[in-house]
């Protein structure tokens, strides 16, 4: 068992790895090739557009093909499509493609880039489920959560690192690193039995219990992607800050929220007591006094006790809308449950970078005050909503 948790937890890792470490390196790398911003977020957003549009594909792939091969198959189209996106990188920075062509086969990488990775978390995630009952479903969630956490932390980091030697280095290695997951991933991972023989009973992300959760899931993610797009932006225009300055407060921030993120679910995944509904109300709160603390001060150490009482709340929030969203349909549909989790993450990425920067526009304050009103909305709503977990052996959700 220890090696199939420790095959899951690498798998999720190197996926989050391999969608965090283009971030870094995108803004040098597109003004080096002569291109302009706008660019740069066609092909973010795009590829945050194929996520959200695939990881339920990909869950319910796992249901009825196994959720091994699901996982093989996402490694293999993560290396051959990274492969693409540094080749068509490289090739423009030798001058040997340039203008719409470049853009266009740019755009069409990182599309696939994130079309193969929510394979990945989502066969991952329903695998967990398979492996874990009702009681340790949460701690079994926090090992994927602890997994995300520290991709999204290590995943700039190692970008940072490889870019001293040259800035298409960090493609490099997220070309090598699905490799080596599916190593892990054959050598590790023994192969199931598919949930399902025949097609997957329909999962409706608006169905009772589910959609409770994935709302959860939308606020919590849609909270760490904000804090990450605005977060440096606050510093300087708070502080009169130069950019070096800035991004090396705003690193230090993100590392505090990092450390309390994988400290938190570290604790959940060896002593998780706590019902789901339990982990977001807290986890919930937690975001609405990191934000509070944000808007009424004005003081870089109370800042960064706010990116990591940020931190705890999220690595509370993850575990907790995943496993709840888990416990609210059958064993048939968790495939299927986990790529609608995979899909929310998608649309996070794609709607916070557009709503927090046009509030912040607006006002600076603002994406803290949304995001603040969204989590005491959410927690409202989960202290007045009964939900309960399918029973063992149903077909069908609520």
């Amino acid at each position: 068992m220890r090696k199939i948790r420790f095959s899951i937890f690498f798998s999720v890792f190197v996926a989050m790895v391999g969608l965090m470490i283009i971030a870094p390196v995108m803004p040098p790398l597109i003004r080096e090739l002569g291109l302009t911003e706008t660019h740069s977020g066609l092909i973010i957003s795009l590829g945050s557009v194929a996520m959200a549009l695939m990881a339920p594909v990909w869950g319910n792939l796992s249901d009825v093909k196994g959720r091994k091969p699901v996982i093989i198959i996402g490694f293999i189209g993560m290396f051959v499509s990274y492969i693409l996106f540094t080749a068509a990188m490289y090739a423009g920075l030798q001058g040997l493609i340039k203008g719409g062509l470049l853009v266009v086969l740019l755009i069409a990488a990182r599309a696939m880039v994130g079309l193969f990775i929510p394979a990945v978390p989502s066969s991952a995630q329903a695998y967990m489920a398979d492996v874990t009952d009702e009681k340790d479903r949460s701690a079994g969630m926090a090992f994927i959560g602890a997994a995300n956490g520290l991709g999204l932390v290590l995943g700039p980091a190692i970008a940072g690192v490889f870019a001293l030697i040259g800035l298409i280095w960090p493609l490099y290695i997220g070309a090598l690193l699905p490799i080596i997951a599916l190593a892990v991933v054959l050598a590790l991972i023994p192969p199931k039995k598919p949930v399902i023989q025949e097609k997957p009973p329909k999962i409706n992300p608006f169905q009772k219990g589910v959609r409770l959760y994935l709302f959860a899931g939308l606020v919590t993610m849609l909270s760490i992607v904000t804090l990450q797009v605005v977060g440096g932006f606050y510093f300087q225009d708070q502080f009169s800050l130069t950019t070096q300055e800035t991004a090396r407060m705003v690193s230090f921030g993100l590392m505090f929220t990092g450390a309390a993120m994988i400290f938190t679910q570290g604790i959940q995944m060896k002593k998780s007591k706590w019902h789901p509904r339990q982990l977001l109300i807290v986890g919930l709160l937690l975001v609405i006094v990191s934000m509070a603390l944000f808007l009424l001060t004005n003081s870089l150490t109370v800042y960064y006790l706010a990116y990591f009482i940020f931190g705890i709340g999220s690595g509370l929030l993850m575990p907790g809308f995943m496993a709840g969203s888990s416990l609210s349909v059958s064993r048939e549909q968790q495939g299927g449950v986990a790529g609608l989790v995979g899909s929310v993450q998608g649309i996070s990425a794609v709607i916070a970078p557009v709503v927090s920067t046009t509030l912040y526009q607006w006002d600076r304050h603002l994406p803290y005050a949304f995001i603040g009103g969204l989590a005491l909305l959410m927690a409202v709503f989960m202290m007045a909503v009964s939900v309960k977990p399918v029973e063992a052996g149903s077909t069908r959700g609520k």
